[in-house]
């Protein structure tokens, strides 16, 4: 299991439900919260290790919970209430836009050993679960911004990396 980074038909492609039957939870789980925190990320989906299975972990900074699978979630509510905030993504390296996405999410999901849960996660937390929420449907956080935006942004984010990159 390694990550794989755009671009890639891997981060377009909606992944199949979580089979327990055929995939091991918890191997997954430290495979892929191995991956997360080696790249220095808060959360990773199946689609950026190619694998096709309805499963993400995520490392929830307001909350006590230690990084953890989310595996067939669903949305059950989101607030309203937008917040823009700057988003990057370990698939994309160097690139950071300006996204908007809900402030509050109430979601269910399954932890690696078949327990329903249901969890209410507000500002970073929520915006992770979302976008790594997004990466099992197939949508790039690229997709959640404009042409023009995404143009702007992007030749932003390499100026700034050239910056970064020599010192």
């Amino acid at each position: 299991m390694k990550l794989v980074y755009s671009p890639n038909d891997w981060l377009q492609h909606e992944v199949k439900d979580f089979d327990f039957d055929k995939l091991d939870a918890k191997e997954i789980e430290a495979n892929m919260i191995d991956i997360m925190l080696a790249n220095e990320g808060i959360g990773l989906a199946a689609n950026q290790v190619a694998l096709d299975a309805k499963i993400f972990v995520m490392r929830p900074i307001n909350d006590s919970k230690d990084p953890h699978a989310v595996i067939n979630p669903v949305i059950k509510e989101v607030s309203l209430e937008l917040e823009e905030s700057i988003e990057g993504c370990l698939s994309f390296p160097g690139i950071m836009l300006p996204i908007k996405r809900p402030k509050e999410l109430v979601a269910e999901y399954v932890d690696i050993t078949g327990k329903k849960c249901i969890i209410n996660y507000s500002g970073i937390d929520a915006r992770c679960f979302l976008h790594e929420y997004d990466h099992l449907l197939g949508i790039e956080f690229t997709d959640r911004i404009s042409k023009l935006k995404k143009d702007i942004w992007f030749k932003k984010s390499k100026k700034m990396q050239k910056r970064i990159n020599n010192g």
